[in-house]
C-alpha cells in the first residue's frame, strides 16, 4: 500500500506574462486551513515559462513550499504536457489532497490527472473542509441546477482531488515569504506533444470578458428586454471601469454571449461591487454572486428575490435609473459619458405584470377525454433520498411529456413541504410541453413566494393552474386577504386567489376544484363564485361512476371543460373522509374498471388520475394511448 504525506497541494495557473491567475492564489486561502487540519504542508505547484512573478506571489500567500516547473515547453497550455507534469510530481511527492481551479484549463487537466492516478475527482466545488471523524476532505458542490448542495468524500483512493470554482474564496493579504522553493526539471519531449497552439483568442466580439477577477460587475437579466437593453448596462460598466455580466435568462435568449453569464451555470464571482439590473434573483444566480462584497439590485418588482441578497435595493425602471447613475459617476470622475451602444431599436423594459387578455383555451380543453391529467407529487424538502426522488420525478415527467399527457403537479400535498413545480423544472432542466403542465396552487404561501412562482411559471411557458384553498399547517404562512387585495374578506380562499391571479397575471388559465360530496347548494354557490372570479374549468374530487352533482354541473355549465378525478390506488378506504362514510380496508376496488365506468358515463370530460402506479399501472395507460 502506497504511503502518502499529509501535504495539501494547490495548482497555481499562470497567465501569458508569467503572473499567477487569481484562482490559484485564492485557493491558497482554504488550502492553508485544510493543510493545517491534515497536519501537513501547504504546497503551491507552478508550471509554465518565465513564471518568477507567479512563484513570488504564491510564496507571499502562505505557501510552505512552492514546486516550480519552468521550461519553454510549457509556454502555452497543452493538456497533455501539463497533465503529465502534474502526474509525475504527484507520484514523486505523494500529496494527500490536491486543489485545482475550475477554469477551462483546470477542468481539462484535472480529470486526466485523476484518471492516470486512478483516484476520484470532485468537480466544480464551492466549498471544502475536512471531516473531523475520518480526516477525508469534504467537497461541496451544487447539483440539480444549484437547488441542492452535495457533500462528497473520497475515502479509498489518494490523492483526494477536486476542482474549485474561481471567485468562491478571497485572496489573503500578501505577507513576507517564508516558502521553500523547489525547482523540478521536466522538459517536454516531442512525443508529449500531440497538438499545436496556432492562436490564442482572449476576446469575444472585441470585448474582454474576465468576470472572475473583475472588481466591478454590472449585470443585466431578462428585464433588459433584448440585446439593445444591454446598452445602458454596458455604459454604466464602462463608466465604472467594470465588466458586463448577465443572467442565464439573458444568455439563453441570445441577447449576449455565454462568456458573460454569472451564476451556478456560468461564472461564480466575487467582485467588490455587483450591480444587478433587471435580474429576478433565481437561486442559481444568487449562489453565483455570494462572494460579492456589495450587491446593488435594480428591479421594478419590489418582491423580486434578488432584493433578499442585495445590500442596496432600487425599485425602479433600469432604463430610467442607469442613465442617471452613469451621468453622476462620470461627473464625479470627471470623464465624458460613454456612448450608448444601440442598433437603433428601443430596448423593451419589462412590464411589472402582464396586462394582456387571457390566452386561448388549453389544448386539452378541446378534447379533454383524450388527454389524461396524471397527478405528480414533487419531492419533499425533508426527504432523506432527495437525489433519488428528483431523478424519479424527472423520468416520469419526461415520459408523460413524450406521450402527450398533462403532468398535474401538487402543491405541498397533505401539508408536507415539498419543492415547487418551477423549482423542480429549473433544477432538472425539464421542458414542459404545450399545455402539458398544470400547477396546483393553494393559499399557503408567502406573498413574495406566490408572485415569484407565478412569474417563473410564465417564463417556463406554463399557463395552467388549479387554485385550491388547500391544506396547511402552523408552519406555513396563509395568504392574508389584504395581500391579495381582497377588502372586507375575513379569510383567504381560492376565490380570492383566482381573482388576484386573473387581475395581475391574465395569461394563466385557471381551474377550480369541485367537491361532489359537499352539500349541493353550498358547493354550487362556491362554484359560481369561483367562475365569476375567473375560473375557466373545474377538476372534481374522485368519483366512482355516475354522479348527480357532476350531471348538474354539465347541465348548468355546458361549455365548461370538466376534468373528473379517478382514484387509481387500490386502497379505496383512503377516500373515507372525502366520500363521507367509512370504507373497510379490505373493500375490493378495481381502478381501471372505475376509470372505464367514468369514461363511459362522461365521454365529454377529461380524467385526472390520482395516485397512479408508475411501474404497475402507467404502462397500461401508455399502451392504451398507443392504440
Amino acid at each position: 500500500m502506497e504511503t502518502y504525506t499529509k501535504d495539501l497541494w494547490v495548482y497555481v495557473e499562470t497567465n501569458e506574462d508569467g503572473t499567477a491567475r487569481n484562482v490559484g492564489i485564492e485557493l491558497l486561502n482554504p488550502g492553508r486551513l485544510l493543510a493545517d487540519k491534515q497536519g501537513g504542508k501547504l504546497v503551491a505547484v507552478v508550471i509554465g515559462h518565465n513564471i518568477d512573478a507567479a512563484v513570488k506571489e504564491a510564496a507571499e500567500h502562505d505557501a510552505d513550499q512552492v514546486i516550480v516547473v519552468d521550461d519553454p515547453g510549457y509556454k502555452n497550455f497543452l493538456t497533455d504536457t501539463y497533465a503529465k507534469a502534474l502526474v509525475t510530481l504527484i507520484e514523486k511527492y505523494k500529496p494527500l489532497s490536491v486543489l485545482i481551479g475550475a477554469t477551462p484549463n483546470g477542468r481539462e487537466v484535472a480529470p486526466r490527472v485523476s484518471c492516470r492516478l486512478q483516484t476520484g475527482l470532485t468537480a466544480d466545488c464551492t466549498a471544502v473542509d475536512i471531516d473531523d471523524e475520518n480526516g477525508n476532505v469534504i467537497w461541496t458542490r451544487p447539483t440539480f441546477g444549484g437547488n441542492l448542495m452535495a457533500q462528497i468524500q473520497c475515502p479509498d483512493n489518494r490523492p483526494q482531488m477536486g476542482t474549485v470554482r474561481p471567485g468562491v474564496f478571497k485572496k489573503t493579504a500578501a505577507s513576507d515569504s517564508h516558502a521553500e522553493i523547489i525547482k523540478e526539471s521536466l522538459p517536454v519531449s516531442n512525443d508529449d506533444i500531440r497538438v499545436k497552439v496556432l492562436e490564442v483568442i482572449k476576446e469575444i466580439g472585441g470585448e474582454k470578458v474576465d468576470l472572475e477577477s473583475a472588481e466591478i460587475i454590472v449585470a443585466g437579466g431578462r428585464g433588459v428586454g433584448g440585446p439593445d437593453g444591454f446598452g445602458p448596462v454596458k455604459q454604466l460598466a464602462e463608466a465604472l471601469g467594470g465588466v458586463v455580466g448577465a443572467s442565464r435568462a439573458a444568455v439563453d435568449s441570445g441577447w449576449i454571449p455565454h462568456a458573460h453569464q454569472v451564476g451556478q451555470t456560468g461564472k461564480t464571482v466575487g467582485p467588490k461591487l455587483y450591480i444587478a439590473c433587471g435580474i429576478s434573483g433565481q437561486i442559481q444566480h444568487t449562489a453565483g454572486i455570494a462572494g460579492s462584497e456589495v450587491v446593488v439590485a435594480i428591479n421594478t418588482d419590489p418582491n423580486a428575490p434578488i432584493f433578499s441578497v442585495a445590500d442596496y435595493c432600487v425599485v425602479g425602471d433600469l432604463f430610467e435609473v442607469l442613465p442617471v447613475m452613469t451621468e453622476e459617476i462620470c461627473k464625479i470622475k470627471g470623464i465624458p459619458v460613454p456612448p450608448l451602444e444601440t442598433s437603433g431599436k428601443k430596448a423593451a423594459a419589462p412590464a411589472e405584470a402582464p396586462k394582456s387578455e387571457p390566452s386561448a383555451p388549453p389544448v386539452w380543453a378541446k378534447d379533454p377525454n383524450h388527454s389524461y391529467h396524471i397527478e405528480m407529487i414533487p419531492p419533499k424538502q425533508a426527504s432523506k433520498k432527495l437525489a433519488e426522488d428528483l431523478e424519479s420525478f424527472k423520468e416520469k415527467f419526461e415520459r408523460f411529456m413524450d406521450h402527450g399527457f398533462t403532468a398535474s403537479i401538487t402543491d405541498n400535498a397533505m401539508a408536507n413541504l415539498a419543492f415547487q413545480t418551477t423549482e423542480v423544472v429549473e433544477a432538472l432542466n425539464l421542458k414542459p410541453g404545450p399545455d402539458q403542465v398544470l400547477i396546483h396552487l393553494n393559499t399557503f404561501h408567502e406573498k413574495a413566494e406566490l408572485d415569484h412562482m407565478l412569474k417563473s411559471a410564465l417564463e417556463h411557458g406554463i399557463r395552467n393552474l388549479l387554485c385550491i384553498t388547500g391544506d396547511g399547517s402552523d408552519k406555513m404562512h396563509k395568504l392574508l386577504p389584504e395581500e391579495l387585495e381582497a377588502e372586507g374578506c375575513p379569510v383567504t380562499t381560492s376565490v380570492e386567489l383566482i381573482r388576484y391571479i386573473r387581475k395581475h397575471y391574465p395569461e394563466f388559465i385557471i381551474g377550480a376544484a369541485f367537491n361532489p360530496y359537499e352539500p349541493e347548494e353550498h358547493e354550487f354557490a362556491k362554484l359560481k363564485r369561483k367562475i365569476d372570479a375567473g375560473a375557466a374549468y373545474v377538476i372534481t374530487q374522485p368519483i366512482l361512476g355516475k354522479n348527480d352533482m357532476v350531471d348538474r354541473v354539465i347541465r348548468e355549465y355546458p361549455d365548461l371543460p370538466i376534468i373528473l378525478e379517478v382514484w387509481m390506488s387500490k386502497k379505496l378506504f383512503l377516500l373515507s373522509d372525502v366520500l363521507g362514510y367509512e370504507i373497510p380496508e379490505d373493500t375490493p376496488y378495481d381502478p381501471f374498471e372505475t376509470l372505464k365506468e367514468v369514461q363511459e358515463a362522461y365521454p365529454q370530460c377529461g380524467n385526472y388520475l390520482a395516485l397512479l402506479g408508475y411501474k404497475t399501472q402507467y404502462p397500461k395507460i401508455e399502451e392504451e394511448r398507443a392504440h
